[in-house]
């Protein structure tokens, strides 16, 4: 015990009456040093972090590390405040032999903020930073006191929140442990120069990665397995060196935070082991001189091409060259991303893009756990209060389960394009995704598949990594003119480097952008996808079932592609009326986590590159678009519901994919199954098509895709070539559908259609710019409602609830997944459109409550629904709809989960 230590130690931090041990409760002062420690380490420890924050803020590394150290040592000193001690009041009286009682309505973070801003500029000795409102100093003050995921507020009536908040000895308090932290730390004061242009645009650039700094730290530094409870007093500056940093050292290794160091590129060979023979493409990534600095590349070639493998080596030269630390690979899809996770886990090959030992590649949606498990070791302090946000280890426990954030600091991410956007969204941390977004090599697959909203979201990400110095790989096989241009405008603009435009038509093409200029090069196509590829309509689903039916009887395999879940589930199910017995798949989005994996697994196995005739013979798949993204499967035929045209060239890549016999054997001659042929269902496409063209075809679908202008053109344009050949005559078949086009190119029938989707078009860029960030802005303590992740809206279809799905046994619930992977509730959940599913029945109730508890996530926004099996392979349960009635919800691993008396259906995402 030292003598007369000051009064600042009367004051809890943290605290948990189910600690185990004594002190049930932290010194506020030693829980901000504990998280000023993880903060330092990690900049020591993660030198790119530190390079970023260094560019953006124009101070020295010296300057850099003791002021953010200082400012996030201050973090949390809204919490010295009557409301925040007064919600734990028999330890307040143990600490200071007195108790407040006055209801708190503000959080600490926002009395934190208000107390910085009016005292911080005198308790540091710089007074001339309260001039012109602060704006020197507000955003760093926002960026560390909004640690709890979201911007303070900036509370119009400040003096008297503090007047209440800070009787004179508390304010005395917190102004000795400020100053004495300014004391510990800022050896040469307050970096922020007294005169200087354009300041508080630079500091308000950096205050997304400072916030997401002080966020992680925050997260390392409440968690009780590396800074556990003290009770013994000690100076501050021995605390600091004998406890805050070496615990702080080790909370940083073992939570998988330290970097990995990029491995020097030796050649595609070295990378990826299968391939003897680059591709053209491939070759010029690895041969193009890159630039120093923010850069873009955007890579056009068909399905099957090796893309991926292109997009890897740029990551790789790019990271060897101090270009980035980490890769990020977004995609449309769930499915997609489970299948790009495979391949790079395959053998491990992710981690030949490193040389480090410890490699973390996680999977940003699904049951995989990052490698440090550390979940169950985590434990939780009480909340603070009914207007307090969740104590920092209560977040620290939710996403040390949760990889859709942890996916972002990991060496390797792999997941949807949703978990990058969240990024730029006010989702409540997505600053903590830009802190890690901001070191990584973004590669974004399937670019054309994002609508007019998600697009303009994407817009505005390239924007943010661009701005932060980042670097970009775009891939698609079918990218308009107008998309490519927009993207590296808007890339572009982040970085401030003028853009003359692109110009170049020819496909296959790469386009590489950065401050050298814009170089556009055709690149030939690989000659195993350059084929011609017939195209046969027909007009009635008879006629469908008729084909696929020829198809087997010759032996082959086939797939439907429909564009709706319940047109997959009706044509599944009026096949086996004629065909019980027949093995045939169904698969879309609307399945449990762990059957949408294993029929996805069995279709990869049975249609996939390694797969032949034993697997292949006289099979049949009823799918949605979940199969026609990023997946390496082959079929001998093909039926597929018109779509545009970008979609239906993204689909014939799965048609005759791969070099096989006439029984579907590989072979590595020519291909033997007499060519591509492509069947599409789809209305004739007559010159005075009227508005009902497509609906009455499509009734479910007709809201799928609502420019029904843009599928006449597709369908025009198939129905007069009567195929296509690839790659020559890809860009004339995108450009023919999606080049700007008047009113007149389509019949006059469909017209409204054309004007309705060009509306819709632009209110959904509206909505995209209303509901993303500004990067000039910054971390600021303004009015907007910041969301929770599952809350923010990534993309704009309709509303949908998370559910998950439970077994009734004989002594509660139990998850519907039965797996050994400690993930077994994620595992059981799947999406549901709102205005099918609300919320839960009362039935269960009990048993609900009961089985939320055993939830790693505690079961927060999301619906459980017990089943019970009523016959084999069908269980029913119940729950609630958008009129609080009790409707009947029944499920099958082999059909999916479906409502009695359904009435609609939606895209399946």
């Amino acid at each position: 015990m030292v003598d007369s230590l000051p009064a600042y130690f009367k004051y809890w931090g943290k605290a948990d009456p189910n600690y185990p041990g004594q002190p049930k409760w932290h010194p506020l002062v030693y829980h901000c040093l504990d998280v000023a420690a993880c903060a330092q380490m990690l900049l020591l420890k993660r030198a790119d972090f530190l390079r970023k924050l260094i560019n953006l803020s124009g101070f020295a590394e010296k300057q850099a590390i003791e002021w953010l150290t200082f400012l996030i040592a201050i973090h949390d000193v809204g919490k010295f405040a009557d409301g925040f001690q007064g919600q734990q009041q028999e330890l307040q009286e143990l600490l200071q032999d007195r108790t407040t009682s006055f209801y708190q309505s503000i959080r600490h973070d926002t009395v934190g903020y208000e107390l910085l801003m009016m005292h911080l500029p005198d308790w540091i000795g710089r007074s001339d930073l309260a001039q012109r409102g602060g704006s020197h100093v507000r955003l760093w003050i926002s960026s560390v006191a909004g640690h709890h995921g979201r911007p303070p507020r900036n509370d119009a009536s400040g003096s008297l929140l503090l007047r209440d908040h800070f009787p004179t000895p508390v304010l005395e308090d917190a102004k000795k442990f400020v100053s004495e932290t300014a004391s510990m730390f800022l050896s040469e004061g307050c970096p922020i120069p007294q005169n200087g242009h354009g300041l508080s645009e630079k500091y308000k650039q950096v205050s997304w990665l400072v916030a997401g700094l002080t966020i992680a730290a925050d997260w390392l530094g409440s968690n009780t397995r590396w800074f556990p409870y003290i009770s013994a007093q000690m100076k501050l500056a021995d605390y600091w060196k004998t406890i805050a940093l070496p615990h702080a050292e080790k909370a940083v290794y073992e939570s998988g935070l330290e970097r990995s160091h990029p491995a020097v590129f030796q050649g595609i060979s070295d990378l990826f082991d299968y391939i003897d023979q680059p591709t053209h493409l491939q070759s010029w990534a690895a041969d193009i001189p890159l630039a120093d600095g923010p850069q873009i590349f955007i890579l056009e070639e068909l399905t099957g091409s090796g893309k991926t493998e292109a997009a890897l080596v740029l990551a790789s030269r790019l990271m060897e060259a101090g270009q980035g630390s980490g890769v990020y690979i977004a995609l449309p899809t769930m499915a997609t991303a489970d299948g790009m996770f495979d391949r790079l886990k395959t053998k491990e090959r992710y981690r030949r893009l490193f040389d480090s030992a410890d490699v973390s590649l996680v999977l940003a949606h699904s049951a995989n756990r990052l490698k440090f498990a550390l979940e169950e070791a985590n434990r939780r302090d009480s909340a603070y209060g009914f207007h307090e946000t969740e104590t920092a280890s209560r977040q620290c426990t939710a996403w040390l389960s949760d990889n859709r954030k942890k996916a972002l600091l990991a060496d390797f991410g792999v997941g949807t394009i949703d978990q990058a956007i969240l990024a730029i969204l006010s989702a409540r941390h997505q600053s903590l995704r830009l802190l890690g977004l901001s070191t990584k090599v973004l590669i974004i697959d399937e670019v054309h598949a994002c609508d007019a909203y998600m697009g303009e979201l994407l817009k505005t990400l390239l924007h943010f990594h661009a701005a932060m110095g980042g670097s970009v790989v775009l891939l698609s096989a079918t990218l308009p003119q107008t998309q490519r241009t927009a993207y590296i405008n808007a890339f572009a603009s982040g970085v401030g480097f003028d853009f003359p435009g692109a110009s170049e038509t020819r496909y296959p093409l790469t386009t590489h952008f950065s401050a050298y200029g814009l170089t556009e090069q055709f690149v030939p196509a690989r000659s195993s996808v350059s084929r011609f590829v017939r195209v046969r309509s027909i007009s009635d689903e008879s006629s469908a079932h008729g084909y696929i039916r020829e198809a087997l009887y010759r032996g082959r395999c086939v797939v439907w592609i429909r564009n709706t879940i319940f047109d997959a589930i009706a044509a599944w199910r009026n096949w086996q009326k004629d065909s019980p017995d027949s093995n045939a798949i169904l698969f879309h989005a609307r399945f449990a986590l762990v059957d949408r994996l294993r029929i996805g697994e069995t279709i990869k196995n049975d249609f996939g590159d390694k797969s032949g005739n034993a697997s292949r013979q006289g099979r049949v798949i009823f799918a949605t678009q979940v199969v026609e993204q990023s997946l390496d499967i082959d079929f001998d035929d093909m039926v597929t519901d018109l779509a545009p045209i970008d979609l239906i060239i993204q689909r014939a890549g799965r048609l005759q994919r791969h070099n096989r016999d006439a029984s579907g054997n590989r072979i590595t001659g020519d291909d033997e199954r007499g060519g591509a042929c492509l069947t599409v269902l789809m209305p004739e496409p007559l010159l005075n098509a009227q508005s009902n063209w497509y609906s009455q075809l499509f009734p479910k679908a007709k809201k799928i895709y609502p420019d029904h202008g843009k599928l006449w053109l597709t369908a025009y344009w198939l129905d007069e070539n009567k195929g296509f050949q690839m790659p020559e005559q890809a860009r004339d078949m995108i450009e023919s559908v999606y080049a700007d086009m008047s009113e007149s190119d389509v019949p006059e029938g469909l017209s409204r259609s054309v004007q309705d989707a060009e509306g819709s078009r632009l209110g959904e860029q509206a909505m995209a710019d209303l509901n993303s960030l500004n990067f000039d802005a910054g971390y600021d303590p303004i009015g907007i409602n910041w969301e929770d992740d599952d809350n923010a809206r990534t993309r704009l279809g309709e509303r949908t609830v998370r559910v998950r799905l439970a077994k009734v046994i004989e002594k509660g619930l139990r998850p519907w997944a039965e797996t050994h992977t400690g993930m077994e509730w994620a595992l059981s959940e799947l999406t549901v459109p709102y205005r099918l599913i609300k919320g839960e029945s009362q039935r269960w109730q009990t048993d609900i409550e009961v089985a939320r508890k055993t939830m790693k996530d505690e079961g927060r926004y999301v619906v459980i629904i017990p089943l019970e099996e009523i016959k084999a392979n069908q269980w029913r349960g119940y729950a609630t709809n958008t009129s609080d009635e009790e409707i009947q919800v029944f499920y099958s691993p082999i059909i999916g989960l479906h409502i009695s008396k359904e009435e609609d259906d939606e895209f399946d995402q």
